[in-house]
């Protein structure tokens, strides 16, 4: 058996969803990413930065774990088009289908067309109708960022536990107080 020691980088994916916070008014430093990393997702704060700056069209055929924080920014900002979406299909649960139900209870809702999806710009209302994770990590975090402006509950947040077990630990740290079920 061999050792190793050495240090292992910090994931891009699951560092979006708190650098998301940044753009909502939090304070959130992210640590341990590298820069010259090989990971697709590092390619989110150049997505970031974008959605803050005007109305984009962004490439996601790379990067699909970005698909619902990507959406629930763009919601937010300035909208977007993401192209290359057909993978969103494919993953915990049709991303794009799950982002579209969970818009509609905030009052919006997304454009789909071949290989891409528009995400206008949503004013966004608070929802006495809990939101649905869809047994999707990813989808539970970015209804969290959407959350953390309305207040509201997710059904099926315990689906984290895929990728970021603490994820709410996490986020409370920063003063969010989010209602979940299991």
């Amino acid at each position: 058996m061999h050792s190793f020691s050495g240090s292992v980088e910090g994931d891009f994916s699951n560092a979006a969803f708190l650098d998301a916070f940044n753009f909502t008014g939090s304070d959130v430093k992210i640590g341990n990413l590298k820069p010259d990393s090989l990971q697709g997702d590092k390619i989110y704060k150049e997505y970031f930065r974008k959605l803050s700056q005007s109305t984009p069209t962004l490439d996601i055929s790379d990067c699909p774990d970005l698909g619902p924080v990507l959406i629930a920014l763009a919601s937010l900002k300035n909208g977007a088009v993401l192209t290359g979406t057909d993978r969103l299909k494919i993953k915990e649960s049709d991303r794009g289908q799950a982002m579209h139900e969970e818009l509609i209870k905030l009052g919006g809702g997304l454009i789909f067309g071949k290989n891409k999806i528009t995400v206008p710009r949503l004013e966004i209302k608070n929802t006495q109708t809990a939101l649905d994770g869809h047994n999707d990590h990813r989808i539970v975090m970015a209804l969290s960022i959407l959350c953390s402006i309305t207040g509201g509950k997710i059904k099926g947040a315990d689906a984290v536990s895929k990728s970021f077990p603490d994820y709410f630990d996490k986020i409370q740290s920063l003063g969010i107080e989010l209602n979940y079920y299991t």
